[in-house]
């Protein structure tokens, strides 16, 4: 499942049909009172920092997309049943905020009067117009305090060909692993309808209970616990988290964000990397982060590496399967002038110590120790700078991915810093990015990822990188 920007997406031609939410749902949605869950507090940031980035017009897309392919000519009233009943499988989607003098309250429609209707918008003779009437469904109806705030829909095609699924939601109510469970489960409730049968899906717990229990837990975390402790530390002791070369920008500017997606390993280098990992008692993602403390050292002086990295917080068995928004971001900080061997056992290192935070997010921190508030996030519009790294292998229905051209996508947005999102794929491992569009970062970002890729492959090739100079 390739992630990509919805730009460099083409589908094919055909019946463009939309499933929306019944009479009755809209009704109930129109008279719904208070639901009790808080947001959690990713939810709440997402959201301030949507509404910033519109006080200040500027292009963000904050939702999640995904297409998938099914054999021959879609079933509508099938997948619409489908989709139902998914939905209500995953019910934050059925959940969305309003503001009430600047609190955000939430909603939710009652389950039992939630259906989906399939509603034919036109056939489309090209691919580009097709896509641009997705990009402005997924823009227009994915707003966070509106509901529904996910659009779905499909394109139909004739028997010898394959029909495409598609469906975006704000981000408040997905992850990037979330979306990867998109595919596998549709596809299941689906067959389930044609079939007659059931579709036997695991156990899903609710995002929505995971909210309430993140505001809980979190709660009890004060000024002194040992996570808020590290997390200050790590603020105090140096700069900030950020790209180590000259990206060309101002304090507190946005700019027009250049998507840049660049191939690391086929397979087989995939699996020498990884094995150069283990030998010294490292994962791939520690052997990643080591890799990008090399190259920030080698082109930028760097003598530690101090970034946030993506962790999961799917930490029981009850959330393997929610749709929502489960991860945190944690302080990693370790030497980077020593060569790979010891980069990556420094990085594991930092990794298994920064895993006792994950309970404790940037934004508690922030509300417990107001004097690192400008310096954890710039302003409220302002995205952390982080290292995302997936491993999709391991999600259900992944060997399938290329047969059924099931990917990702994602809308235009700005772009202040350069947050890395490394995706390994039964063929390959890629990374993604998007950087400011400014002189300095058309420079430097594709020289230190060109250099970073060389660290990785030449790691893969040998099993090491020495230490500069």
């Amino acid at each position: 499942m390739r992630m990509m920007e919805i730009a460099d997406y083409m589908p094919r031609p055909g019946e463009l049909v939309e499933f929306r939410a019944v009479g009755a749902a809209v009704a109930a949605a129109a008279a719904a009172p208070v639901h009790p869950a808080p947001p959690s507090h990713l939810q709440e940031n997402h959201i301030r920092r949507i509404l910033a980035n519109q006080a200040a017009g500027r292009t963000h897309s904050p939702w999640v997309g995904v297409v998938f392919d099914v054999p021959g000519r879609l079933d509508s009233a099938a997948m619409a049943r489908a989709l139902a009943k998914w939905a209500r499988r995953h019910p934050t989607l059925l959940t969305w905020f309003t503001l009430d003098d600047d609190r955000l309250i939430r909603h939710a429609v009652p389950a039992d009067t939630f259906a989906l209707e399939p509603v034919p918008c036109g056939t489309y003779d090209s691919g580009a117009a097709l896509r641009e009437q997705l990009l402005t469904r997924f823009t227009s109806g994915t707003h966070p305090l509106r509901w529904p705030s996910f659009v779905a829909g499909a394109v139909l095609r004739e028997e010898d060909n394959a029909s495409t699924v598609w469906f975006g939601v704000d981000h408040t109510h997905s992850d990037g692993y979330s979306a990867t469970l998109v595919f596998p489960e549709l596809r299941a409730l689906y067959e389930a309808e044609l079939s007659g049968g059931e579709a036997h899906l695991p156990a899903a717990g609710s995002y929505v209970d995971y909210c309430t229990l993140d505001r809980q837990r979190t709660a009890l975390i004060g000024p002194d616990d040992p996570g808020v402790r590290r997390w200050a530390d790590f603020y105090r002791a140096g700069p900030a988290p950020g790209f180590p070369l000259d990206l060309g920008t101002e304090p507190g500017v946005s700019y027009p964000g250049v998507p840049f997606e660049m191939d690391l390993f086929d397979a087989t280098e995939a699996e020498a990397f990884a094995a150069a990992c283990k030998r010294r008692g490292a994962g791939a993602m520690a052997g990643m982060l080591a890799a990008l403390a090399i190259t920030g050292h080698e082109l930028g002086g760097v003598e530690d590496y101090r970034g946030l990295s993506v962790i999961h917080t799917r930490t029981e068995r009850r959330w393997q399967r929610t749709q929502g928004w489960l991860v945190n971001l944690v302080p990693v900080e370790f030497p980077a002038t020593d060569g790979f061997g010891k980069a990556a056992i420094g990085a594991q290192q930092a990794i298994v110590a920064a895993k006792d935070l994950v309970g404790v997010t940037p934004m508690r921190v922030m509300e417990l120790a107001a004097d690192l508030a400008d310096t954890v996030q710039s302003d409220t519009a302002a995205a952390y700078p982080m290292v995302s790294y997936l491993d999709g292998r391991h999600v259900p229905g992944s060997r399938d991915w290329t047969a059924a051209n099931c990917n990702g996508l994602e809308g235009p947005a700005t772009s202040r810093e350069v947050h890395l999102w490394i995706n390994r794929l039964w063929d390959r491992t890629y990374l993604k990015t998007r950087y400011p569009d400014t002189p300095d970062a058309r420079r430097n970002v594709p020289r230190f990822l060109t250099h970073l890729r060389r660290v990785l492959r030449t790691v893969a090739r040998t099993g090491d990188w020495p230490p500069s100079g």
